[in-house]
């Protein structure tokens, strides 16, 4: 590329240096993670299969609460193995909305079973394209809202004692990767960030001096 040269090139006592693009910055103050044990008690408490796929969803795949609301039929499947697809629609009837980048989560079989037990034997007799509806409440078949799942986890909040949330779950699942040695990157693009900094910013205590040194590498590279 070609630079510029000021009216004071050659002059400067020093040589410019070099900036990082990324960088670790001082820790946030971290949410926290669900426990394997936590995480099978909330399953445990739900007395419905939507709302054991709502959670196991969350735990597998690290989405957010709006992706998850946005997932339609069509983005379950195996596209050559299985995976979920999170993509950005316009005017959801709910107001959900995907944030973040497009991309393909893979998921386990169990996963699969569990969503394809919930259409056979919960899922109401309605033409959706939404994976996420009201079924015993509000108008039947329409797709979940952010109230309905909030009250969701307000009611396995009293009923376990977990101080659980949906975005709880995205902490949980970015904090099991980088602790099984997922790179830096490979969990940015499964997060859906859009920047390595957003990921570098919030698991910091996690990521290691190393896996930092070959992110600011890799990103020079690009420059």
């Amino acid at each position: 590329r070609t630079i510029r040269k000021g009216l004071l090139a050659g002059i400067a006592k020093s040589k410019p240096v070099r900036r990082k693009l990324v960088k670790l910055k001082e820790a946030k103050k971290f949410p926290g993670c669900l426990s394997d044990e936590e995480i099978e008690i909330l399953v445990n408490a739900c007395n419905r299969l939507r709302d054991q796929l709502i959670i196991l969803m969350l735990n597998s795949t690290g989405i957010r609460k709006g992706e998850l609301l946005g997932l339609c039929h069509e983005d379950i499947g195996d596209f050559g193995n299985n995976f979920i697809r999170i993509i950005k629609r316009v005017n959801n009837p709910n107001g959900a909305r995907a944030k973040g980048t497009e991309r393909f989560i893979p998921v386990s079989e169990s996963l699969l079973r569990l969503y394809n037990d919930y259409l056979i034997y919960e899922y109401p007799e309605v033409e959706s394209d939404y994976v996420f509806v009201n079924i015993w409440e509000g108008n039947i078949g329409e797709a979940m809202n952010s109230k309905v799942i909030n009250t969701m986890f307000h009611r396995l909040k009293k009923k376990t004692g977990i101080n659980v949330y949906p975005h709880l779950f995205r902490h949980t699942y970015a904090s099991r990767l980088l602790k099984a040695n997922y790179s830096v990157d490979r969990v940015k693009a499964l997060l859906g960030h859009t920047s390595v900094q957003t990921t570098l910013d919030i698991y910091s205590h996690i990521i290691s001096e190393t896996d930092l040194s070959k992110v600011v590498q890799q990103e020079n590279k690009n420059e």
